[in-house]
């Protein structure tokens, strides 16, 4: 054998062997999650309990540190992860306000800006009545001959987007009242200052144990386990399908391999027991996985329908 060729040979075998040393290299250090809302939320919630259940079931063997950057409805977070191109130990919760935030405001960003990971679940929007009010039925909401009043979040939130779908699916008028939080909108329902409710599970459940409120319509395309007996809205002739998801998203230029590598995370993640016991389940999240380039696309056909009720409400132009 000539020198050459067995130079040539040599390299061969190095590039063979340094290949998956490459590939393993990622992550070279601890990995950041980013809450984009303050201690205690939704985001800061998920991501606590999502380094827990890594680090204790074994999935990561590298530190996972929660860091909340609150402000501008998670504009804030979104800004600082927009800094960090091409570095993918990061990673940013979200939710609707990484569609609603960029329309509703001025931020040169939007889901576009990132690398969608993954969605972890879905936190449906549900329809809740005071038994003791006037309108304690889909019947009697859907054949209402006078405007009522409707609780939730902030303008421009989902919740009013289900309102305003709604409104225009069943043909009835609807006047949309924002609240400071879940418990204000509560409150208002229990003490029947509206009609009723739009809000996730979450702020309702304990209310709709006691028989407090009651729920009439979920807005997922099937029924959920957690209650198998709450028709949806298109069951009861309402096309509306429309909860906000929860994920997470990279920054912009990762590697394909660090992309396919955080993939893998969330996949491990989603399939472990423990994430769907201590965090889904507890916190009525429906287990609704979706990676790459079908999170992407779903991000996309979001920011179309949010943009499309948006623009009618004159909320943007």
């Amino acid at each position: 054998m000539t020198k050459s060729i067995k130079f040539a040979a040599v390299i061969c075998a190095a590039a063979v062997f340094v290949g998956p040393v490459a590939a393993q290299e990622f992550p070279e250090r601890g990995i950041e999650l980013i809450a984009g809302y303050g201690p205690g939320g939704g985001h800061d919630t998920m991501l606590r309990n999502m380094a827990r259940v890594l680090s204790e079931q074994g999935l990561i063997e590298v530190p996972l540190n929660v860091v909340n950057k609150d402000g501008g409805s998670s504009g804030v977070a979104m800004g600082y992860l927009n800094g960090l191109a091409g570095d993918g130990h990061y990673l940013m919760s979200v939710t609707s306000s990484h569609i609603t935030t960029p329309l509703n405001t001025d931020l040169p960003l939007n889901y576009s800006s990132f690398t969608p990971i993954a969605r972890l679940g879905i936190d449906p929007e549900v329809l809740v009545v005071n038994p003791n009010g006037e309108f304690n039925s889909m019947e009697a909401i859907l054949g209402a001959d006078r405007m009522l009043n409707v609780g939730g979040t902030a303008t421009g939130s989902i919740e009013h987007i289900v309102t305003v779908l709604l409104a225009q699916e069943a043909g009835i008028e609807l006047n949309y009242i924002p609240f400071d939080g879940d418990g204000e909108v509560v409150a208002a329902l229990l003490s029947n200052q509206v009609a009723f409710a739009i809000t996730n599970p979450g702020p309702v459940a304990d209310f709709i144990e006691t028989g407090d409120l009651v729920a009439l319509a979920i807005s997922t395309e099937a029924r959920i386990a957690g209650y198998p007996d709450l028709p949806t809205f298109r069951e009861q002739g309402v096309d509306i399908v429309l909860s906000l998801f929860r994920g997470v998203t990279a920054p912009a230029d990762i590697s394909p391999e660090t992309e396919a590598w955080l993939i893998n995370l969330m996949t491990e993640l989603n399939e472990n027991e423990a994430w769907r016991t201590e965090y889904l389940e507890p916190n009525s999240i429906v287990q609704d996985f979706l990676t790459g380039d079908e999170f992407e696309a779903y991000l996309a056909e979001t920011q179309g329908v949010y943009t499309t009720v948006l623009t009618n409400l004159g909320l943007i132009d």
